[in-house]
This record gives C-alpha cells, structure tokens and sequence, in this order.
C-alpha cells in the first residue's frame, strides 16, 4: 500500500533524540512525533519557529494534523 506524503506547516516547540514537539496553531496543544517518522525543516530551529514538517498521511492523521 503506498502512502501519500504531506508537508505542512507547523510551530516548532521542541525536540530530543527521538522525537519533535509541534503545535498546528500557536495556542494548540502540544503534539509529539517520533523523529523515525517525520522530519522537519530546518532541521535547528527555536522554539516558536513556524517550520515545515513532513511525514506520511497515517501519521499526521493518528496526531490530529491533517
């Protein structure tokens, strides 16, 4: 089964090793990703910093995104 790629915008919060904090909107709530399933650019950004994030139509559905 193929999946559809989406790239969107969001506002970077944080990130560790494993894994990126984004919110949809600036006063949305936290939503945390594994890094093996997305990525964002740029790849340093600050917190606050609206960055673009991409990743696959499943996971962007199960964390509410799309």
């Amino acid at each position: 089964m193929k999946s559809t790629i989406y790239d969107i915008e969001v506002q970077f919060q944080h990130q560790t090793e494993a894994a990126v904090c984004v919110r949809a909107t600036e006063d949305g709530e936290d939503i945390w990703l594994p890094k093996s399933r997305c990525e964002i650019y740029p790849q340093t950004p600050v917190r606050g910093q609206f960055v673009t994030l991409t990743s696959d139509e499943q996971t962007l559905t199960e964390k509410g995104l799309v």
